[in-house]
């Protein structure tokens, strides 16, 4: 038998905690198997040796004992405070220097970015709503007609059988080949006659 009994299950079939099934199953198996008889012998050694031991009582000091012991975690300061701090200060020269050199308040300034911002999403907003709505539909159209497309093949293969199928695709691959050999001849003659 090569399916042999999970450590698990002999751990809970020895504590009583396996169900009635799984138990009268396992018992079953153990009949059949020396291996998972042998196995069970042991663990069963083992189950009864730590039962047997006394109770361990903890000492009432251990646990602070234990945490005194432990190295005091590290304060970790705010990484992000030193690089909000430097880009404040950057933005803020900037301004006063933007303000000193064109003469532009800072109010100015933020009044025509809304002006430029506004312009420009009255301008792309409708645009994009009306790519999606075009979008959303041929994609639904595409969808439509590949299903339908299916259920037409699916109909095609039903009526003509296999060996009817078989031949439909030969002489469709037939006829997309010479349609191509067509167009390439026609190509060819195109690039001859300028």
């Amino acid at each position: 038998m090569t399916d042999h009994i999970r450590p698990e299950d002999l751990y809970l079939y020895l504590e009583g905690e396996l169900g009635a099934c799984d138990a009268e199953h396992l018992e079953e198996h153990l009949e059949a198997c020396p291996a998972c008889r042998r196995t069970l012998a042991e663990r069963r050694l083992l189950h009864e040796a730590f039962t047997s031991l006394p109770p361990f009582e903890v000492p009432s000091g251990f646990a602070a004992s234990v945490m005194d012991r432990l190295p005091e975690p590290e304060v970790r300061k705010a990484a992000w405070l030193a690089p909000l701090i430097a880009g404040t200060a950057a933005l803020g020269t900037g301004l006063v220097g933007f303000y000193f050199f064109t003469g532009t308040s800072l109010v100015d300034l933020l009044i025509a970015f809304n002006h430029l911002a506004s312009s420009i999403v009255g301008q792309v907003l409708p645009l994009a709503v009306k790519t999606f709505k075009l979008g959303s539909v041929l994609l639904r159209v595409i969808g439509d007609l590949l299903s339908m497309g299916l259920q037409g093949l699916s109909t095609f293969t039903r009526v003509l059988g296999p060996a009817g199928t078989i031949a439909a695709f030969g002489l469709a691959l037939l006829f997309v080949s010479l349609l191509i050999l067509l167009g390439t001849r026609r190509f060819l003659h195109q690039g001859e006659e300028e």
